[in-house]
């Protein structure tokens, strides 16, 4: 099926492509000829596909919108009774893949957006042979390298993205062309209007070659005098490439491929990320730091920008309004005020942490108390109580509809100050185990993958499992447990070739993982504004 494109967003954002913080950068004492006067300044090239990423609109953003929209329309959430809240929660939670939703358009220009942006620094670099400024010393050459890489990373990045949303799996439908393929700035009202329509092999060569290159421009880890302040924090390095090179690989079926990115990352950190914190450590960070797991995340402690993925708030327990961790009431614990999702009744059976809700048993389970991400990540609501004094961190107290026990994520804005200042984890060194589990398992390296999934279970607080207990289905309950509203489930379903489950979905039957359910509309307006010119 032939897709297309419009130029409205590259007309736009052909005005904003040389902003780093605000789109006031862009004014006319700056000679287009040359937009970074300085190395200094072209740091802003690579601060502004962070931004237009993940910082540009919290109510629209490449880590809340798709987050939110691969965890609805998964297995492990429910649609909560009485649901409010302006959002396509109907056509999400349904797979209602045909229709255009506001959350999928705004994934598409948002990803467009960033791509313009890193391709803009990128065509400079080109135009000018790889080194716009003289005189360089051996430092500034490796910044200018690292720029670079951080360009080709965040490029790789938002197509993966698109990949993962708008395309069938790859090896389905490789010669197809589906959307913009877009790997030079072009300024020519021509080229805006008629952008290359790449294939799925052609967006996924694109990925792979951005990721591969960015790993080799791109240091293990920022350095005191050397590197800009700025790459201390929320940026990536070379493991974050390796660990989406790593990703894309298993996507694609190349698994000997993946197992090499994933030894690199895993073993040859020197020590940088271990998993020897408790798993909430990776999600209550609101300054400079983070968890020692996390290998890239998206920064929000700015205290004065103050923007954060709003749009996580329908998936979580807690308002970004929460304090001090969100642990106690009155004095931090904040609930969002519109129920939407949470942990669907089908999940909890399946991972036994209640003890028999597809039949009404509520009890928590011995194993989900011994779980510290259960403990810590997760927060059990009863159901509605309509007195005054009621604990609103133990009742649901808000929405009478919901009169049952209902297990809610409490990962996000658990900041140890202000919710809305905490960082959110965009690679964690679990996932990379829990990959490693299944491919080695798959390989018929039992030892190897007992040992990888015991390392996410221990540092849970939960026992070890020994070979002769462990099973494909453990490794994939595993993985929910740790990674669930991260906006992994349908993204590793589809790449481990299951069977999608339908969850608390009344009806219906598990789809396989090259559904077109999965597959969404591209926004119309955006085929209609090139139609029309």
């Amino acid at each position: 099926m032939y897709r297309n494109i419009s130029i409205w967003f590259i007309l736009m954002t052909s005005l904003t492509v040389l902003s780093c913080v605000d789109d006031s950068f862009f004014e006319l004492d700056n000679p287009p000829v040359s937009p970074w006067p300085t190395l200094t300044e072209f740091e802003n090239a690579a601060t502004g596909t962070y931004w237009a990423a993940f910082r540009r609109s919290q109510w629209s953003n490449l880590k809340g919108g798709p987050v939110l929209l691969k965890t609805v329309q998964s297995d492990i959430a429910q649609l909560l009774p009485g649901t409010t809240g302006d959002i396509p929660f109907n056509e999400m939670y349904n797979r209602l893949s045909d229709r255009e939703i506001t959350k999928t358009t705004n994934i598409f220009t948002d990803a467009y957006r960033t791509i313009n942006i890193a391709n803009s620094g990128l065509q400079f670099l080109v135009d000018n042979n790889g080194l716009p400024y003289e005189n360089l010393s051996d430092d500034d050459f490796q910044n200018l390298r690292r720029i670079e890489g951080e360009l080709l990373f965040m490029r790789g990045y938002t197509y993966w993205l698109l990949s993962t949303v708008f395309l069938p799996n790859y090896g389905e439908d490789n010669n197809t062309p589906y959307i913009p393929l877009r790997t030079t700035f072009d300024e020519k009202i021509n080229g805006i209007r008629n952008p290359r329509i790449g294939t799925v092999e052609e967006i996924y060569a694109t990925i792979v070659d951005d990721f591969e290159k960015a790993k080799e421009l791109l240091p293990e880890r920022y350095i005191s005098g050397l590197h800009h302040p700025s790459y201390a924090h929320g940026r990536a390095n070379a493991f974050a490439a390796a660990s989406m090179l790593a990703k894309v690989y298993f996507m694609m079926g190349k698994n000997e491929e993946a197992l090499e990115e994933l030894d690199y990352v895993i073993d040859q950190n020197g020590g940088t990320y271990v998993l020897d914190q408790d798993p909430i450590e990776a999600f209550n960070r609101d300054d400079n730091t983070s968890g020692n797991e996390v290998i890239w995340y998206a920064l929000y402690y700015d205290p004065i920008s103050r923007v954060n993925a709003f749009e996580l708030t329908s998936m979580t327990l807690q308002s970004f309004n929460a304090k001090n961790g969100g642990n106690t009431w009155p004095n931090g614990f904040s609930r969002i005020s519109w129920n939407q999702f949470a942990l669907s009744d089908f999940t909890l059976d399946q991972i036994g942490w209640l003890e028999d809700p597809l039949n009404g048993n509520y009890t928590i389970t011995s194993e989900a108390l011994k779980d510290k991400r259960f403990n810590q990540l997760y927060r059990p609501l009863k159901g509605f109580n309509s007195d005054i004094d009621a604990d609103p961190s133990e009742y649901e107290t808000i929405h009478p509809q919901i009169n049952k026990t209902v297990v809610w994520c409490d990962k996000y804005f658990r900041g140890k100050t202000r919710g809305i200042l905490t960082n959110i984890p965009l690679i964690r060194l679990a996932e990379l185990y829990l990959t490693r589990a299944l491919l080695r398992f798959r390989t018929g390296n039992l030892q190897g993958a007992t040992e990888d999934i015991n390392m996410v279970r221990v540092r849970a607080g939960l026992d070890s499992l020994v070979i002769s207990n462990l099973t494909e289905d453990k490794i994939h309950t595993e993985r929910i447990k740790e990674l669930a509203f991260e906006g992994d489930r349908i993204d590793y379903l589809r790449a481990s070739k299951s069977l999608i489950p339908s969850g608390d979905r009344p009806n219906t039957q598990a789809l396989p993982p090259n559904h077109p359910s999965f597959i969404w509309k591209i926004p119309q307006r955006e085929m209609d504004l090139v139609l029309g010119l």
